[in-house]
């Protein structure tokens, strides 16, 4: 064989699963017997992730998520560690984004019909932000001794 065939032959072949891999034969027999009135071919349409797969079945089937991972995890080989942390990131965004919106709204609108408050409330803010930075600078450094300061700077070390 050539190199150039054997360089075809190597961009052909995926590094993706194919429904004619064991545990995904064993996935797709699983759903076609729960769910007869999906075909192998529809079956074999959806993508060989576990969670794509069992949102998709959710979705469509309108059966309760436990049986469908009861289902599907039973057969299907387990996810790889960064794709249950990406999993676990995406449930958590789509948990706290809404509220985080809703919030990010609500500062808008009293922004928006509060102008003056606001502008006031700023400024308070910022000059107490500053005030507290000058406290902190000063109680940085260190305290002279009384002794110390009757004396000309050239001899204060």
């Amino acid at each position: 064989m050539s190199s150039r065939n054997e360089a075809t032959v190597s961009e052909n072949q995926s590094t993706e699963p194919a429904w004619s891999d064991e545990p995904w034969i064993r996935v797709k027999t699983a759903i076609i017997e729960r769910w007869p009135h999906l075909d192998s071919r529809d079956v074999e349409a959806l993508p060989q992730d576990v969670y794509e797969l069992e949102k998709f079945l959710n979705e469509f089937t309108n059966t309760s998520a436990d049986e469908v991972q009861a289902v599907v995890r039973e057969h299907a080989p387990a996810p790889s560690i960064l794709k249950r942390a990406s999993h676990m990131g995406e449930q958590l965004s789509d948990r706290v984004a809404p509220p985080v919106q809703t919030a990010m709204d609500r500062v808008r609108y009293e922004v928006d019909e509060h102008r003056g408050a606001t502008s006031g409330l700023v400024f308070i803010a910022g000059l107490a932000l500053g005030a507290l930075g000058y406290a902190a600078y000063i109680r940085s450094r260190e305290p002279s001794s009384t002794i110390m300061s009757y004396l000309p700077d050239r001899h204060r070390r």
